[in-house]
């Protein structure tokens, strides 16, 4: 019968090779690392005679309520390696060694045996993972990825933003554990993009950099290590542009904006060329280095010294910037900007080639013309600012919202709304011969409008051109070639009426 009929003994399961299962281990030792968990205590309920050993049943929940994230085949490969159902003291249903298993967990923590090892030297809580922390994903280009983080600490640095509020509202609120766990410093792709606080100024390519270098093995993306990254390079760690087209660009846009520095000159040279710099490009210090002194003291650190010349576009070398912190510094790191800028900007000496307030670009372009190309261009400008303080414009204001940065220059599309703005139409010929005058032809592919020395030009125009422009005001009738009332004709000037004849009127109506 069915009862006398022995039972066949269970299929044996192949076990899985000691690789895989030290992979498996290894993760599993990455995750209770981190949150200090111990595996003994979660099998306890499942021994109650203490002797080590539980069901298959049992071992996958256990193993299961450790990591939540272990897979079903890996999950697997651990039963099937400490199941010991061959050994005589292995009774079924309890054939799985869980002891085994918590003591190789454990090692993570500690090494066991040391009471039979006094003279072992021990290795600290961690030491032998080698998974520990987070792996970034590997990416083609890590020059351009540098860039990148450097450019956003320049953003979060001048815009006084930190990264990790942007994101954190996503992992603490009600619905966090449907998306992404709580307090995991973990989104996922679409709120990382939605949150991002720079998205205008990142193209879609620079964003599936970012995406693939902080992914981690669930989908989400770790924006804890983005600020750990951005905050590593932002303390002085440097950074190498790439060597893209866009980047060669910009470096000779800025080589021929900045008049580069010798590494060569000398302590007068580099603070004469810079005061250059300053003036011809009309450069507000004192603004740029506030954003890093909250408490206006007048200091700085010269890594943010560093980051103000490269959110101004100047670039010097490190020993130019290791003469200035000598300078102008204490020698323990602290940078004293205001003498900085009092240097800077102290008044030009007589022999300054600009003491008119036009930049010296400007001012040779309007040496090569001749004589009747500057009569025309005189005759404009004499248009413009007749145009001007007739409408009561504010012409430089107007320009200056275009020009955030205040660089004194603007693009070419930004003039001509300007100029449709304040309603002043210019035919094709005045257009020319102004971004002729004005222009920057040898910044790159987009010509830039010094439009600070336009208005400059403009104004001194208004004071020394022709149609009246700053004549005193005269009366209207005089205007009209009428004589004001109550003129005296006798004597040519105002008659003062006569109260008492005021108020004989009165009483006679």
């Amino acid at each position: 019968s069915r009862f006398t009929t022995p039972m066949p003994p269970p299929t044996p399961t192949p076990k899985p090779s000691g690789e895989a299962v030290g992979l498996v281990l290894e993760k599993m030792q990455d995750y209770i690392f981190r949150r200090r968990i111990r595996v003994k205590d979660v099998f306890e309920d499942y021994d109650p005679l203490r002797c080590g050993r539980c069901t298959t049943e049992q071992f996958l929940r256990a193993v299961s309520q450790l990591v939540p994230a272990l897979t079903e085949p890996e999950a697997a490969g651990l039963l099937a390696y400490f199941t010991e159902e061959s050994l005589p003291l292995a009774q079924r249903p309890q054939v799985v060694n869980f002891l085994d298993f918590a003591r190789a967990l454990d090692e993570v923590f500690t090494t066991a045996g040391l009471e039979n090892k006094p003279t072992m030297v021990v290795d600290k809580p961690g030491a032998r993972l080698q998974t520990l922390g987070f792996r970034h994903g590997a990416v083609e280009d890590e020059r351009r990825l540098n860039h990148i983080l450097q450019r956003i600490g320049l953003l979060a640095n001048t815009r006084g933003l930190v990264l990790t509020t942007c994101w954190q509202d996503c992992e603490r609120s009600n619905a966090t554990s449907l998306v992404c766990p709580r307090f995991s410093s973990k989104v996922t792709i679409a709120q990382f993009k939605q949150h991002f606080p720079f998205t205008q100024h990142f193209s879609e390519a620079d964003m599936k950099m970012l995406i693939k270098r902080y992914r981690t093995d669930d989908g989400t993306i770790s924006f804890q290590e983005l600020d750990k990254d951005v905050s590593e390079i932002d303390s002085g760690a440097s950074v190498q542009r790439p060597d893209s087209s866009r980047a060669r660009a910009d470096k000779l846009s800025q080589l021929t904006a900045s008049l580069k520095i010798s590494a060569q000159a000398t302590t007068e040279d580099l603070l004469d060329k810079l005061q250059r710099i300053v003036s011809e490009r009309r450069l507000q210090l004192s603004g740029n280095f506030q954003d890093f002194d909250r408490f206006r003291r007048g200091v700085c650190s010269s890594s943010q010294l560093n980051a103000v010349f490269t959110i101004l576009r100047i670039e010097i070398s490190s020993q130019e910037l290791d003469k200035l912190a000598s300078l102008f510094g204490d020698g323990q790191g602290v940078f004293f900007y205001r003498d900085f800028i009092y240097a800077i900007t102290q008044p030009q000496s007589p022999e300054s080639p600009t003491p008119s307030g036009i930049s010296s670009m400007t001012s040779s372009k309007r040496q090569h013309h001749t004589l009747q190309v500057e009569a025309k261009l005189q005759e404009l400008e004499v248009q413009i600012a007749k145009h001007v303080r007739l409408m009561k414009l504010h012409m430089k204001s107007a320009f200056q919202d275009f020009d955030r940065m205040r660089s004194g220059r603007v693009s070419t599309s930004q003039f001509f709304r300007v100029m449709n703005m304040l309603q002043f139409k210019l035919t094709v010929e005045q257009a020319d011969l102004l971004f002729q005058t004005y222009g920057d032809s040898d910044m790159g592919q987009s010509p830039r409008f010094a439009y600070f020395d336009f208005c400059t030009s403009v104004q001194e125009a208004g004071l020394n051109g022709a149609g009246g422009i700053q004549q005193p005001e005269q009366p209207y009738s005089s205007r009209m070639g009428q004589r004001p009332k109550y003129f005296n004709l006798t004597t040519g000037g105002v008659m003062h009426l006569d109260r008492t004849k005021v108020l004989q009127r009165a009483c006679a109506r």
